[in-house]
């Protein structure tokens, strides 16, 4: 019964927005009840036709999403740029022990920032608290 009655509110609150609306269409159900037909045709159609343009919109999408996607897995399987045997480090060639690790100074940076007479050198000594 909650249900009609939220049905018939829905109604009148649109009945109450759109008054002008409302009385076209009641009096062309009376003079024209033809055209009325025809009219609700044409909207059924064009809401059908929405739907219809909205399913094949997602459907061309998925289908786009699962093609890049296989393309992608191809291209990774088959060893694509810097890839080798599908595995991302593959490719790469090791220098030295693994474990070790160097450290490289780039030619644009500056030698030192502040001047080398600038703070005093603290001596300081750890100690363990019991």
């Amino acid at each position: 019964m909650k249900f009609l009655a939220a049905i018939l509110d829905a109604l009148t609150a649109f009945v109450q927005r759109n008054p002008l609306f409302v009385l076209s269409v009641v009096v062309l159900a009376l003079v024209a009840p033809a055209l009325l037909k025809g009219v609700a045709a044409f909207i059924l159609y064009l809401f059908l036709g929405f739907v219809l343009f909205v399913g094949v919109l997602v459907l061309l999408l998925r289908w786009r999403i699962w093609r890049v996607q296989r393309d992608m897995e191809r291209q990774f399987r088959a060893g694509g740029p810097g890839y080798s045997d599908g595995s991302p480090f593959a490719g790469r060639q090791r220098r030295g022990r693994e474990g070790d690790v160097r450290v490289h100074k780039t030619a644009g940076t500056p030698e030192k920032r502040v001047a080398s007479d600038v703070g005093d050198y603290v001596e300081f000594e750890e100690t363990k608290e019991k």
